[in-house]
């Protein structure tokens, strides 16, 4: 019990576990093991992990994150994520975007590639398995792994669009997950919609 408890507490005068030069206050619950960051080094260690749930420690306890709001953008390089394009000069800027995945709703700052030639939005999108919410200028996406994990709640556990996003709303906020700012309405529509288009593809397969 002790070990647990002291879990929610950090060592006194931790530096950062990667670089050691500055303090490190900075914990991810996605990361395995107990791990100490200072800011930048959190983001570099997150360039391919943009839904992992940092913590800062602040006045004595832990508060939730978004990585998007420390700096972080998730970059669809036309040569590889987390690759600015050779000529980007982010003249367009970042678009925040609404992602949900099976462990909770991110806003995540996105840079797509604006290069001679680059394939649409949705299409870079697509190819980080990323199902955009609409074809045109989309704001909100679902990972393809929610989409599996839905599907799956929804055969063998006969639950509804509404109540598997009333549980994602939950794993994103437990305290408060009516704050959790989404269109319900819309993302039942878009969760059975998905639903059909993934069924089909399974079927297909």
């Amino acid at each position: 019990m002790d070990i647990t408890l002291n879990l929610e507490i950090p060592p006194s005068d931790v530096t950062c576990f990667t670089c050691g030069d500055v303090e490190g206050r900075f914990r991810c619950l996605d990361c395995y093991g107990p791990h100490w960051w200072c800011q930048s080094c959190l983001i570099k260690l997150h360039t391919h992990h943009p839904f992992h749930r940092p913590q800062q420690w602040k006045d004595g306890s832990f508060e939730r994150v978004q990585l998007c709001d420390l700096g972080y953008v998730f970059i669809l390089g036309h040569l590889r994520s987390g690759s600015s394009c050779p000529d980007d000069g982010n003249l367009f800027g970042d678009r925040r975007m609404t992602m949900i995945h099976i462990n909770g709703v991110f806003e995540i700052c996105v840079r797509f590639c604006r290069c001679r030639g680059a394939c649409s939005e949705h299409e870079q999108l697509f190819r980080h398995r990323l199902f955009p919410s609409t074809f045109n200028r989309p704001e909100t996406a679902f990972t393809l792994d929610v989409l599996d994990y839905y599907g799956i709640d929804s055969m063998e556990c006969k639950t509804s669009a509404q109540a598997f996003f009333q549980k994602i709303k939950r794993v994103t906020n437990n305290a408060f997950p009516d704050d959790v700012p989404v269109c319900l309405t819309f993302l039942f529509k878009s969760l059975n919609t998905l639903l059909i288009f993934t069924l089909r593809i399974d079927t297909q397969i």
